[in-house]
């Protein structure tokens, strides 16, 4: 079956082999005998003195070790006297043996085909409802193998919205922040969007993305451990860990195109601007990618429907080359946007834009293309409380709808813009004629926020400063302590004679880290 991503076809094997399958010769004959080493760790109920740190990661690898070397046939075999080990393990507690467990059945079950709503399944939804999050952080492989059996049985079942739940837990229950970009973000958009259920995606759309995997986490935390607690997700969300496939430098861009998708079908215009920005200033080393293309041509069209207007230019940092390229492959969509604000400044009827939308091509953003005529509907009724303070139901119809004789539909059009924030206006209704009826927008200033909405909305605006801020301290660590940044203070004192280097980077300056050079981001 083909992969849902690039990142999941990556992975694709995972799903097919679980690490712990292999054939053991000093085996014994049923698992029985392992079974207290499987219940062994971690201690229950917990000792009146916790583990530390160091002790917790020993035996856990240890434990892993073992789970690596028993042959699948023993994990799936059952106990003693009947049964089967899922039904003896807890995944709050047990995860690492219950985890190798589930993906032995999952691998003996392809002959069979797993299906939706089999005990499998059911057992598989449960572990990630339960599962241990900092247990999970020594598996990375078989957690993301587990994960490509859930997305792959949904498919098979042309079920998507089935792996949506599941998959969405499993980020969040390893990292409620969801703040590292991981390729499991990945599949889960491209599920949401394979499923057309738009709004499930905005648990993980909603948290912002501040980092990647990285290959020197430990080194920046000061945490020798997976098990430690960490300042940010990426102190245990690592190259090493292999909680995330290898990423290419088109997976997030992929992510931030498909959620940018997302928006747009949920009309929340802004956040969509604000992930097709992230694609259009992204690095790139030539020309732009099709990706950064696509995402200029959606960012014109969600400027129209959010604010009426394209802006005059792409975001400061966008680089020359990229806006240069990006502007010619997407000439219809400024065609368009020239059309829409004309047609607003001039009070134009919508012939002809629509004339504009009839004979351009607009590939796979027709359907958004269409939608144009009703935003620039709404707009050109809004625009006119800029110059009336009130004005009569059919004079609205008469400038506005596209059917202007039918008062009645343009007074179901206005009654839904109110009611759904897009208009600041009141309908009076002076009789039972709606021609008599009138159209009295708002005055100046009749928008502004209650004192309690400004509390919250400055309590949201803090919340996320602070939040920002812990994110930016945690880079600049990782800036400071990396070996490029070691490297750049050695050439420098190279470049000024007799420099005293600063006392804190002695040490590293003497003796760096060994750190793979290989960039996440590397074009694949």
């Amino acid at each position: 079956m083909e992969s849902l991503t690039p990142a999941a076809k990556r992975q694709k094997t995972l799903t097919h082999r679980p690490a712990g399958y292999k054939k053991g010769p000093m085996a014994p004959k049923d698992i029985g005998p392992l079974l207290p080493q499987l219940l062994s760790f971690p201690p229950h109920p917990p000792p009146a003195i916790p583990l530390t740190a160091a002790a917790y990661d020993k035996e856990i690898k240890h434990l892993r070790k073992a789970l690596n070397g028993i042959p699948n046939h023993l994990l799936i075999g059952g106990v003693p006297n009947g049964g089967d080990l899922l039904e003896i393990l807890d995944p709050s507690i047990n995860t690492l043996p219950y985890l190798f467990v589930l993906l032995g059945h999952f691998y003996a079950s392809r002959q069979k085909s797993t299906v939706l709503g089999s005990p499998l399944w059911i057992k598989a939804l449960g572990f990630f409802d339960r599962f241990d999050p900092v247990q999970i952080r020594y598996v990375g492989t078989e957690f993301r193998g587990l994960i490509g059996c859930i997305g792959d049985v949904a498919l098979a079942s042309q079920t998507p919205i089935a792996a949506i739940r599941p998959i969405r837990t499993a980020i969040l229950r390893l990292d409620p922040s969801a703040s590292c970009f991981t390729s499991t973000h990945l599949v889960f958009v491209r599920l949401c969007l394979e499923a057309r259920t738009f709004r499930a995606a905005k648990a993980v759309l909603d948290q912002n993305i501040y980092e990647f995997p990285s290959t020197y986490a430990a080194i920046v935390s000061g945490d020798r451990f997976l098990c430690s607690e960490h300042d940010t997700s990426s102190g245990f969300i690592t190259n090493q860990s292999e909680l995330s496939d290898k990423l290419t430098y088109r997976d997030p861009l992929s992510y931030f195109l498909y959620g940018a998708s997302i928006y747009m079908a949920l009309q929340e215009w802004d956040r969509a601007i604000s992930f097709l920005e992230l694609l259009l200033t992204a690095p790139t080393k030539n020309n732009p990618s099709q990706l950064q293309v696509e995402a200029y041509k959606k960012w014109i069209l969600a400027h129209l429907y959010a604010h009426g207007v394209v802006p005059s230019s792409l975001p400061k940092t966008t680089r020359s080359q990229v806006a240069k390229v990006v502007r010619v492959m997407g000439k219809p969509y400024e065609a368009l946007g020239d059309v829409f604000k004309d047609g607003l400044d001039k009070e134009l009827d919508v012939r002809r834009l629509n004339a504009e939308i009839q004979a351009g091509n607009w590939d796979t953003n027709l359907s958004i293309v269409n939608g144009v005529l009703d935003a620039y509907r709404q707009f050109s009724i809004s625009k006119l409380g800029s110059t009336y303070a009130a004005l009569p139901l059919p004079e609205i119809s008469k400038r506005t709808s596209p059917t202007p004789d039918d008062h009645a539909e343009t007074a179901q059009y206005i009654t839904t813009m109110i009611q759904k924030g897009r208009l600041n206006a009141t309908l009076e209704k002076r009789s039972n004629d709606v021609q008599s009826w009138v159209l009295r927008f708002a005055s100046t200033g009749a928008e502004s926020l209650s004192e309690e909405e400004q509390h919250a909305e400055l309590t949201r605006q803090a919340t996320k400063t602070a939040e920002l801020a812990g994110h930016v301290r945690s880079t600049e660590r990782k800036l400071f302590l990396s070996k490029e940044y070691a490297d750049s203070i050695r050439r420098s004192r190279n470049h000024a004679q007799g420099a005293q280097r600063p006392d804190e980077l002695q040490e590293w300056l003497a003796a760096p880290p060994a750190i793979d050079d290989e960039d996440i981001m590397d074009d694949a």
